[in-house]
């Protein structure tokens, strides 16, 4: 039995911010295909009259890829993949495609009840650029007694 590809995984409306100014934008992500044994998922964004795309080997990437794209431009997508507090493990990455990722406690290791969905709605003020989200999860690692391999 064989799949068809692209398979769209993701279709709606998001919010958008740059400083004061706030705009929706058609969000869509795809499962492409595989590469081998290795998917390619693919996002894309529709703001006003450009389309943002961006590919990678799960869609947690792909969003980080599609956000650096936005950051130049002083824009902010507000969905849970992009707030200060969420990273996905190894394995939401390996088996899930990244379209899950854990929102992190500080001293605390992350648990099933933690897995948010990556591309689900996020407040706004969650949200940081795609630097501070790393910095943000490497103290993490650290104030959860070091290296968790999440």
């Amino acid at each position: 039995m064989s799949e068809d590809y692209p398979r769209l995984l993701e279709d709606r409306e998001v919010l958008v911010a740059r400083g004061v100014e706030r705009r929706q934008a058609r969000l869509r992500g795809w499962l492409d295909g595989y590469d081998g044994p290795r998917p390619l998922y693919r996002i894309e964004l529709f703001l006003d009259r450009d389309r943002y795309t961006a590919t990678a080997m799960d869609m947690f990437e792909s969003l980080v890829r599609l956000r650096r794209q936005l950051e130049p431009g002083g824009w902010a997508i507000a969905v849970q993949g992009a707030r200060h507090d969420t990273y996905p493990s190894g394995m939401c990455r390996d088996m899930g495609g990244g379209m899950r990722i854990y929102a992190m406690r500080t001293g605390s290791k992350t648990s099933a009840a933690d897995l948010v969905d990556t591309l689900a709605d996020a407040e706004l003020d969650q949200i940081v650029t795609v630097a501070e989200q790393k910095t943000r999860y490497a103290e993490w690692c650290e104030s959860a007694t070091g290296r968790l391999g999440i």
